[in-house]
């Protein structure tokens, strides 16, 4: 019966893809007002940093603050490289009128009258500064606001809204129902300042949106305490995690901010995941533009995830099409045994239904797995997102033809500071060669040693950036829904080829040295250089798969350790039913007004009913009781022998003798299969007691 309902389901995908052979994507999917053409010119210098990005002066700007009502801000980059085309501009997510015509040439969007009339088209998404006002009521309804009685428990808010280097701004500041509508009444301000930082997965080339509305709901209650809030849609992660683009915008919007109202006491930021990274890479690179960090579910920076995430697909692979044994592979703890990161027996995988099918399609009973992982659940399809330059989001929100001439990757949206490759693509600074996937489960005797040379064998590597393609899929019409005809990304993985030891193997991916030692240099992965308060807060995620596991704060604190300088951060953790965020903010107020850390600050945990489970300096240590309450778990790095900080992208390497009489597989024998070993890792093995081969070399301390 089992065996006639897979043969049935096959039958159906069968019949979808020989009625509709197509794999272009269909007009209704592009986004409205497309980006039509590109500007030949890209006005805007890159910062030359010879030492490290903290420690590089920036050049002046020479703008004159504060921006005019009624006229747009700076728009030609300082400091972080040219402007980036195509730059989608998204003034209809935003609910306002479109943007200024800047030429009739057709480069960028076509800006249409009410009446249907052309004018031209705008490639740099300007807007010009103007005010809107809202109410806040207690109950946390927004309301606009345009004059009269407010009732008792309704609160003024004067917001600003406009463009700096072509992204949004926002400034909001409570007033009283006097100073409407003066742009200037400050009278209900704190003289403290939060800056809004944002996440979420992007690659760049476009303007994105504010959620006005949300953020003021968000932070109603630090609006009602005489905050003043900003933010920008440069700092927000789902559209770029360009960082210095990131941080030359954040300077201009504080710089605006201060031009109008004076200088704040201390400025506070905060936000979530990808808003996380930014609070600690700004913190690093641009010390004095924030005072205080509440950084929330964060990692260290984009690379450290970005190295184990786009190992998840390769080892998806393996346990589906290339393992010789898949029903070993469908137990969740096999897996967690490799992958490090959390797994649950009682959730079912996502896209299991097109995965068996894709299965059957390549002639393999699909293999069901039992439970599920993080590392599928929460990173399924991040390879097709950030790391195949051919597809990007799904959604493409330029014409057919840029569409098929731009590169649409996170290492694209960095490549003034990556470089390109002789193929005229950006550097990708992943890399895997040397890594022995699963060499902790060989230790321990979870994996023997013919299943550690298979995997090890067949993981292989992503392909290089020039030989990628985009993800096969056909459009139903009518609902243009997408069916998939690969999966993980498959066929962009370097194939098995067979060895002269008589072994399928694939190779591995070695990164560009020099572009990873610039990723250092400027700041794109954090190192530990930081000297204010961080306080590190989250939710335990890691039972329900979430893809903001606990781990990476203890990343984070380990690379801080390193420089001397951990005791600027602390880290809460809460159940996902408390959120400890006003704690947080009187936490690091107290922090910085008084210059050293209160004892409300230390380390501690949180129940689901907000009661504080342990606080103090052991809390977080292994046998501390948050760390019992909250388990700190691993990746698949760490699982093949990495070191816990995670900043090591380029490991170096040493023969396979040379781990062998290191004892670096344990009291596991491997001499019978050194001539397998030799086969898979024909450059040497990771040595992981030297740092990474791209950390610059001037920057090396004694306790590197």
């Amino acid at each position: 019966m089992r065996l006639l309902k897979w043969l049935l389901l096959l039958g159906l995908v069968l019949a979808l893809i020989l009625m509709w052979p197509r794999s272009e994507i269909p007009a209704s999917f592009f986004e409205p007002h497309p980006v039509l053409a590109v500007p030949p010119e890209r006005a805007g210098e890159l910062l030359q940093v010879d030492d490290f990005i903290g420690r590089t002066p920036r050049p002046l700007d020479t703008y004159s603050y504060p921006i005019p009502l009624g006229e747009v801000g700076p728009s030609t980059p300082l400091f972080s490289g040219p402007k980036q085309y195509p730059f989608y501009c998204a003034w209809h997510q935003m609910g306002i009128e479109p943007p200024l015509v800047d030429n009739d040439q057709g480069y960028g969007v076509a800006i249409y009258t009410d009446d249907g009339v052309l004018p031209g088209y705008s490639k740099d998404c300007l807007h010009p500064s103007r005010l809107l006002w809202y109410r806040l009521s207690q109950d946390g309804t927004v309301a606009a606001y345009q004059g009269g009685a407010l009732a008792d428990d309704e609160l003024l808010l004067r917001a600003e809204l406009g463009t700096i280097q072509r992204y949004f701004y926002l400034l909001v500041m409570p007033v009283r129902a006097d100073e409407f509508p003066l742009r200037t009444g400050q009278s209900q301000w704190n003289e403290k300042l939060i800056y809004q930082f944002h996440g979420g997965v992007g690659i760049g080339f476009r303007q994105g949106e504010l959620r006005i509305e949300r953020l003021l709901r968000n932070r109603a209650s630090q609006l009602r305490q005489g905050y003043a809030v900003v933010s920008s849609s440069a700092n927000r992660t789902s559209h770029s995690y360009h960082f210095l683009r990131a941080e030359e915008v954040a300077r201009q919007v504080k710089q605006h901010f201060i031009s109008l109202y004076g200088e704040p006491e201390m400025t506070i930021g905060i936000g979530g995941s990808g808003g996380g990274i930014a609070q600690y890479l700004l913190a690093q690179n641009a010390p004095g533009l924030l005072d205080a960090a509440i950084a929330q579910y964060s990692y260290p920076d984009m690379l450290s995830q970005v190295l184990y995430a786009l190992d998840c697909d390769l080892l998806h692979n393996y346990y589906y099409f290339t393992a010789d044994d898949k029903s070993f592979w469908q137990d969740w703890q096999h897996r967690q045994w490799i992958e490090g990161l959390s797994t649950v027996p009682d959730q079912q995988v996502r896209y299991q239904r097109e995965i068996s099918a894709i299965q059957l399609l390549s002639g393999i009973k699909p293999t069901p797995m039992d439970g599920a992982t993080q590392c599928i659940n929460a990173w399924f399809g991040l390879s097709s997102m950030v790391h195949n330059p051919h597809q990007g989001r799904l959604r493409p929100f330029v014409s057919a033809k840029l569409l098929q001439s731009t590169h649409w990757s996170y290492w694209e949206d960095l490549v003034d500071i990556y470089g390109r490759d002789q193929h005229g693509f950006a550097h990708s600074l992943w890399d895997n060669v040397g890594v022995p996937y699963g060499l902790q489960a060989l230790r321990t005797g979870q994996l023997s040693p013919q299943q550690f040379i298979e995997l090890n064998a067949r993981i292989g590597s992503w392909l290089p950036q020039h030989q990628m393609q985009p993800e096969r899929a056909r459009f139903l019409p009518v609902w243009d829904t997408p069916i998939w005809l690969s999966a993980f990304g498959r066929h962009n993985m370097a194939p098995l080829k067979m060895s002269e030891a008589g072994i399928k193997v694939a190779p591995r991916y070695r990164a560009n040295r020099d572009a990873v030692e610039r990723a250092y240099r400027y700041g794109q992965l954090f190192v530990g250089e930081l000297s204010i308060p961080v306080l590190d807060l989250r939710h335990y995620l890691d039972p329900v798969l979430d893809m903001h596991h606990l781990q990476p704060s203890f990343m984070a604190r380990e690379r801080l350790a390193k420089r001397g300088n951990d005791q600027w951060q602390r880290i809460w953790v809460s159940h996902p039913d408390y959120t400890p965020e006003s704690e947080a903010f009187a936490a690091v107020v107290a922090w910085v007004r008084d210059g050293e850390a209160p004892a409300a600050a230390s380390d501690r945990c949180f129940a689901a009913d907000g009661q504080v489970i342990a606080s103090g300096d052991d809390v977080w240590q292994q046998d501390g009781l948050c760390r019992q309450t909250y388990p700190v778990l691993s990746n698949s790095r760490q699982q093949a022998g990495a070191p816990s900080h995670g900043l090591l992208l380029q490991c170096a390497l040493m023969p396979i003798e040379q781990a062998l009489a290191r004892g670096d597989f344990g009291a596991v024998d491997m001499t019978p299969w050194l001539n397998e070993l030799d086969q898979l890792f024909p450059d040497g093995i990771c040595d992981y007691q030297q740092p990474d081969l791209a950390y610059p070399l001037d920057w090396r301390y004694e306790e590197d």
